[in-house]
């Protein structure tokens, strides 16, 4: 698989801009909702999505419907993956199988063929989209990654700042002369060294994995070379209603609420 790169691209690539940077929506339509609802409040120019829009969730129909509706941009994630490849599914444990499969039986034919163009990575505004591991990785998680793995990687990048996802947690992996710093993000804005070459890991919109309710998002700022993390909250006990509602493993549930 290659990297897709916009017909508008090189338009893109100078415009000073505010992009939010979504990832791990999982069928959340609830979270979703909120983080759109906030970047509507805010002063942003585009939003892209790093995938795994689908998934865990109750909803993936209408999450896959507002991509669309707002013209999102999406990356490929590994459990679109699962949906096109049936080998790959079978890596899949019970409950995210069960989970995929009454998420399959739950969209239409147009969402399906939706997720079948989806593409492994981005390149647009000067930055490289992944799901998983750069530069175009959509199964592999990055902190499993041996350090000098991913200090090669970013080495080779022609992009200075990559976004990834899968993970589900926030961090920032920030390499400078060949030393690589990695802290995790809390609620914050941080100014980036344009000497600098970064990893950014947006958290997840619709299933957390670090002890906080709130949907997670990234502004990322081109102009005063700024990331934002985002925590917004939103009703999470009607989305956990959804999942047990829909016959989904109640774990993906319970997660919402811890």
């Amino acid at each position: 698989m290659h990297c897709f790169a916009a017909d508008n691209q090189i338009r893109h690539m100078a415009v000073i801009m505010r992009l939010a940077v979504i990832s791990d929506i999982h069928s959340n339509l609830d979270a979703f909702t909120a983080v759109m609802d906030d970047i509507s409040k805010l002063k942003i120019d585009d939003i892209i999505s790093l995938g795994d829009n689908i998934g865990y969730g109750a909803q993936p129909e209408e999450v896959i419907k507002n991509l669309k509706h707002h013209r999102i941009s999406s990356v490929l994630g590994n459990h679109e993956l699962a949906i096109l490849d049936k080998n790959y599914f079978k890596t899949f444990g019970p409950f995210a199988g069960k989970a995929l499969k009454i998420n399959k039986k739950r969209m239409s034919n147009h969402s399906l063929r939706y997720i079948a163009g989806l593409q492994p990575c981005l390149v647009r505004y000067d930055c490289r989209f992944v799901h998983g591991l750069p530069p175009d990785t959509i199964t592999k998680y990055i902190f499993n990654e041996p350090e000098k793995r991913i200090i090669n990687i970013m080495s080779r990048l022609k992009q200075k700042i990559t976004f990834v996802g899968h993970t589900h947690q926030m961090a920032i992996y920030g390499l400078d002369h060949g030393v690589l710093k990695k802290k995790k993000l809390l609620k914050c804005r941080l100014s980036l060294a344009k000497s600098r070459r970064y990893i950014i890991n947006t958290g997840s919109v619709g299933q957390p994995r670090d002890s906080y309710n709130e949907a997670k998002y990234i502004i990322w700022d081109s102009d005063h070379y700024t990331i934002e993390s985002r925590f917004v909250p939103y009703d999470y006990h009607n989305a956990a209603r959804m999942i047990i509602k829909a016959g989904i493993p109640k774990q993906y549930a319970e997660v919402l609420r811890n």
